[in-house]
């Protein structure tokens, strides 16, 4: 690709960020050899690497459906690297009565 759709891929992956979080900062490398960008995000110290292909970002200037599509795949990866994911509460332990029997709750706490 040449030099000028590298700029404008580095401009619209700017200013989806930037739409994002204000405080959101993005670092665009080229992939040697390959039609790709690696976008390293950075946040306060939290950081997060995506690798995009050249076309679709290029779409993206065009296009509102692959600009959105763009957008969510950052955004994606900016709540990654923000946000530790909620614990799985059917990993939780439950009583459950014998078969047959009388079950009696355990008591928490003092007696």
């Amino acid at each position: 690709m040449n030099v000028e759709a590298r700029q404008e891929a580095r401009r619209i992956l700017s200013e989806i960020a930037h739409a994002i979080d204000r405080r959101l900062s993005l670092e665009v490398r080229d992939v040697p050899g390959q039609e790709r960008l690696q976008i390293t995000l950075n946040h306060g110290q939290h950081h997060h690497q995506v690798e995009l292909g050249m076309p679709t970002v290029l779409a993206a200037a065009e296009d509102a459906s692959a600009r959105n599509d763009l957008r969510l795949r950052l955004k994606h990866a900016t709540d990654v690297m923000l946000f530790r994911p909620m614990p799985d509460h059917r990993l939780s332990v439950k009583a459950v009565p014998p078969p047959g029997g009388q079950f009696t709750p355990r008591h928490r706490g003092r007696r």
